[in-house]
């Protein structure tokens, strides 16, 4: 039985960042199956975290069913409450960009005998990872978008308390995302 852990991510500003998705299939042995990353969209008012995490849901779904994992049983992990929520009918979808979105994992989901899982930031970190990887490599190979959004990467002083965290920032980080984790750092 397949398990699927998927991400998405908008950054370095939520909305009108850069929307990149990362998801991994496990096997019934806990052994990786695949794991994949990409782009879900390009800065723009509409690219937000909502549509990166559904992106990387879709891209996953898809990926199953182009391998011949249709009609099998599926465990879905996913640290966007919303989307698990939406996608288990708890919460409505009233974002008008969602909806296609939302649709089309349903469509997918009809595929597999699935169970939706919510699980908590820190247990979807190979997901998490391969999101950010995405956004590195984009930001990497646009460097006028580096320049267009330097305004929200963490700053030097922010930069110099993670690592005195014993955190090692990553390449464009966000500001929120430092804050993020140095209020979480410093709770602890």
């Amino acid at each position: 039985m397949p398990v699927v852990y998927f991400d998405g991510a908008c950054e370095p500003r939520n909305p009108g960042g850069v929307g990149t998705y990362g998801f991994v299939v496990y096997g019934g042995n806990g052994n990786v199956v695949h794991e994949d990353y990409g782009i879900a969209c390009e800065p723009s008012p509409n690219c937000t975290n909502n549509v990166a995490e559904y992106t990387g849901l879709i891209r996953a779904l898809e990926w199953l069913v182009g391998h011949g994992f249709s009609n099998s049983r599926l465990i879905v992990h996913g640290d966007s409450q919303l989307v698990i929520r939406q996608l288990m009918g708890v919460y409505s979808v009233r974002a008008e960009h969602l909806k296609p979105l939302h649709n089309k994992a349903l469509e997918l989901l009809r595929n597999f005998d699935a169970k939706l899982e919510w699980v908590p930031r820190e247990e979807n970190a190979r997901a998490d990872e391969l999101s950010k990887k995405a956004y590195i490599e984009y930001l990497d190979n646009h460097p006028e978008l580096v320049e267009a959004l330097s305004q929200y990467f963490a700053t030097e002083k922010q930069l110099a308390s993670l690592k005195e965290l014993g955190i090692e920032p990553y390449k464009y980080m966000s500001k929120m995302e430092a804050n993020r984790l140095i209020r979480k750092l410093l709770k602890s």
